[in-house]
Parts: structure tokens; C-alpha cells; sequence
């Protein structure tokens, strides 16, 4: 395992969640092959065990972690990975059936013993905004240390292509290489001394490297006006989907040129979290996350994760909508390119390459966040995954949907997901139930925003929202 990847895995606790969940909502009715039973649901996983190496591999980590954990070849016991919910037999309403399924998957740990993965079939789905009658989702649940967004997109696509498909362009080889032996403890040991030594080496010149820009280039951190959301509490996880029509979002990108659908969403979402803080909003600008990938900077294809994360301004102190989109779009443009810039011209982040033994003690010595702080580095989280046009099916049904919950860690206690795919677009947001009583209430202010931002720009007959949770 990587340095870049362990970071998911020695961090990980309640409060900092591991877990990668993508709902694909499937038009069960449209296919009499589709998937029903667990006998199916088993048949289906293992055909799909080849497509990527942590389907097969479990973790072995070295005594007081004296090496990085090794993912390692081993014996797939598929009953153990596969779960089936029929909602007809649920007590509950089967969009909160669903939720909960969802919430269950995300905030639920792996156990590293096995293969880091499952499948949760969930059907007989009706009375669900965004999900045809009748019709089931797929969770593919997997481990952050594996894989990142992109490469379970990727994944995605070859596990649901069509027979006469061509998946090559969505391969994700960076795990596709052999397995490794673990070391052993005293070979372990006999590495320390040079892996340190390489460590405060690189360290020294990414240090060196930032003092010689100027200081205006040099890397800072931002600090925003903490609000609620930035409240350090014990996890009690609540979720909520809106489902647009791609179209109508393009659209507005169209109608304000410079502009990219990232940034339309981004804008959604400040607009929605001005609403919803009302009185309790902040009067200069909240700010929030969001990855961006380096695959076109980082060519060394060693990690699964190979995102960095940006921070921009959400400009919630700008009243109009499409100067706010404007002031957005620009930021995060700059935000990008700074962070290009610094990828391709500093050293590497050295704890990017710090040894084993180090991470997982800054993991346990790392100090908690603030109950209440007063600031914070950033007020939310936005990621964003593009599935693209090409069609995926399961047994023959159609996927009309994806969703990718995003839990949210200590000290950013609301996440927000976009997913298109085909024409359909699907925001989530995840919160703190205590925070966010009523995430019904925020998505329906998520899609008055596009409301408002398709009014602003003259746009808003050119398309329509599909449906809203």
C-alpha cells in the first residue's frame, strides 16, 4: 500500500469514515433477466471478481506497523460479500428503507480480514424519487485505500457494460500489478532507518523549494467563518438525494460563458446552504473542498488515490446568483491552476512518502477538532463524479441513475456528491441528523436553486427537474 492510500486507512475511525458507496438505480421491470435473488446477486459478483485485484485481495499489516499493509491474495468467499433487501418486506416507507440501507453501508467498517468489498442489492423500490417502479439499486461498497472515486467509476462501467461493449477506455490498472510479499519484521526494521532518512530529505527540499517562491505563490491555508456544520460531534449520519436533468444544468453553464457544470454545482449548493443558514449565515464568505484529480500530473501510477484537494470561496455574500456563479467559476479556475502549478513545480507533499511507522502515529497522537470552534479550513465538502454517456445495464436492465453518498469526517459535518450519468444528474447531501433535522428541507432549497439560477439566466424553460427527494 502506498503512502498516499495508507492515509485512508490509519486515519480511519467513526468520525473519519473510509468508505466509498455508489448506487446504481436500475429499471428492474425492463429486463426479465434481472437481478431478484441472492443465488443471482452471487452469480453476478462472481463474474465480476477478475475486473479489479481487490475483489481477491485482503490487507496483512506487519507488527507495530513497522511496514506499510500489503494487500495480498487469498480465497473469496462471495456469500460473505453479498446482501439482499427487499423493501416489499421493509416496515418502513421504501425511500427511507433505502436511505437507511445507504447510510448503514457508508458508515459501517470494513472488516480488513476479508476482500474490502460488497454488493447490496436493494428491490422492490417504489414511491422513490428518482428511481423508476418497481425498479432496484446496486451499492458497491469498497475501502478508500483501494480505490479512489474515479478508479470505482471506472469499475463501474466494466462491471455493467453491455456484452458488446468496449471497456477499455474505463480500465484502472494501478492495482493490476502482482501481488507482494509482507515483509517480514526484521526486514521491516532494516528499512526504517532509510525510509526516515528519504523522509526529512524530502521533506528539506519541499521546504526549501516553498521559501524560494515568492510569497504570494506560496501554499497558505484558508480559514473560514465556522458554522454549525463545523461542530465536532459523535457521527448520526442523515441523507438526502436531488435528481436534475443534466440538460437544464448545462444550460446554465451555456448561458454564462467561462463557466463549467462543477461550477454551476457549486454555486447550487452555496445557494442552498445561504438559504438554509438564514439568519444564523455568516456575514463574509463560506468556503468549501473539493477534489481535483492529477492523473495528468501525477504519471507514476503507484497510488489509488490520485486526488488532490483545492479550496474555494462560495462567494455566500454575493446577493446575485449569476454574479455569484461568476465569482465561483473564477475562483475555483484559479484554485486549479494554483494547485497545478504547485503539483508540477514543488516536490512532492513528503507526507505523501512518510514511513509506515510515522503516519500510523500521527493517526493515534493526531488532537480531536474543537467541540465549537470559531473558524475552520473549510465549511463543506463537494465531489463530483461524471459517469458519462455510455450505457450500463444490469442482467439486461438499465441503469437510469447513479448516486455516490459522501460521509462526512470531524470537523466538516456536511458533504455534498454530484453524479451524472446519460442525462440524469444526482446531488446528495450528508450531514449530522442533530445539524440537519430535516435534509428533505435542504434538498428542496438544492433544487430551488437551480430554480433560481435557470430564472437568472433565462433558461428556465429549456428543461426541467426530474425529480427531487
Amino acid at each position: 500500500m502506498a503512502p498516499r492510500d495508507a492515509l485512508n486507512y490509519y486515519f480511519e475511525s467513526e468520525r473519519t469514515p473510509g468508505t466509498i458507496v455508489h448506487g446504481i438505480v436500475v429499471d428492474a421491470a425492463r429486463s426479465n433477466g434481472s437481478l431478484r435473488t441472492r443465488a443471482d446477486v452471487e452469480r453476478f459478483a462472481r463474474s465480476v471478481l477478475d475486473l479489479h485485484p481487490l475483489f481477491r485481495r485482503r490487507l496483512r499489516t506487519t507488527i507495530a506497523h513497522l511496514a506499510f499493509p500489503v494487500w495480498v491474495e487469498c480465497d473469496v468467499d462471495v456469500p460473505a460479500h453479498v446482501f439482499v433487501h427487499d423493501a416489499t418486506d421493509a416496515d418502513e416507507h421504501p425511500d427511507h428503507f433505502l436511505r437507511r440501507l445507504v447510510m448503514d453501508a457508508s458508515s459501517t467498517p470494513f472488516d480488513f480480514d476479508v476482500p474490502a468489498w460488497q454488493i447490496h442489492l436493494v428491490t422492490g423500490l417504489r414511491g422513490v424519487p428518482g428511481v423508476p417502479e418497481g425498479g432496484s439499486v446496486l451499492l458497491l461498497k469498497v475501502h478508500h485505500s483501494a480505490i479512489d472515486g474515479m478508479g470505482t467509476t471506472s469499475l463501474v462501467h466494466r462491471m455493467l457494460a453491455p456484452p458488446s461493449a468496449d471497456v477499455s477506455a474505463h480500465r484502472n490498472d494501478v492495482f493490476d500489478r502482482e501481488s507482494v510479499a509482507v515483509p517480514t519484521p526484521f526486514a521491516a526494521l532494516r528499512s526504517l532507518p532509510r525510509e526516515f532518512a528519504g523522509f526529512a530529505g524530502r521533506g528539506f527540499r519541499r521546504w526549501r523549494a516553498v521559501r524560494q517562491l515568492e510569497p504570494a505563490q506560496r501554499p497558505t491555508a484558508h480559514r473560514y467563518p465556522a458554522t454549525r456544520f463545523n461542530r465536532n460531534l459523535a457521527p448520526d449520519m442523515t441523507f438526502g438525494m436531488a435528481w436534475f436533468d443534466l440538460d437544464r444544468v448545462r444550460a446554465i453553464k451555456s448561458a454564462v460563458p467561462g463557466t463549467t457544470v462543477n461550477d454551476v454545482v457549486m454555486t447550487v449548493v452555496s445557494i442552498a446552504l445561504s438559504d438554509y443558514l438564514a439568519g444564523e449565515l455568516p456575514a463574509t464568505s463560506l468556503g468549501a473542498s473539493f477534489p481535483v484529480n492529477v492523473r495528468t500530473v501525477d504519471t507514476t501510477g503507484e497510488t489509488a488515490n490520485q486526488l488532490a484537494i483545492a479550496v474555494v470561496d462560495l462567494f455566500t455574500d454575493v446577493a446575485d446568483p449569476v454574479d455569484r456563479l461568476r465569482a465561483v467559476s473564477a475562483a475555483a479556475r484559479e484554485r486549479k491552476s494554483d494547485l497545478a502549478t504547485r503539483l508540477r513545480s514543488l516536490p512532492s507533499h513528503p507526507m505523501n512518502s512518510a514511513p509506515a511507522p510515522l503516519l500510523a502515529a500521527i493517526a493515534r497522537l493526531v488532537p480531536r477538532r474543537p467541540a465549537a470552534p470559531t473558524t475552520t479550513g473549510t465549511n463543506t465538502m463537494i465531489s463530483n463524479i461524471a459517469y458519462g454517456d455510455d450505457r450500463m445495464e444490469l442482467a439486461g436492465a438499465p441503469v437510469t441513475g447513479v448516486f455516490a453518498p459522501l460521509p462526512v469526517v470531524e470537523g466538516v459535518q456536511l458533504a455534498h456528491v454530484v453524479v451524472s450519468a446519460g442525462r440524469r444528474m444526482c446531488l446528495t447531501a450528508v450531514s449530522h441528523r442533530a445539524l440537519m433535522p430535516d435534509v428533505d428541507h435542504y434538498t428542496a432549497l438544492l433544487a430551488s436553486a437551480v430554480d433560481m439560477l435557470a430564472v437568472a439566466t433565462g433558461t428556465s424553460e429549456r428543461a426541467s427537474v426530474v425529480t427531487v427527494a
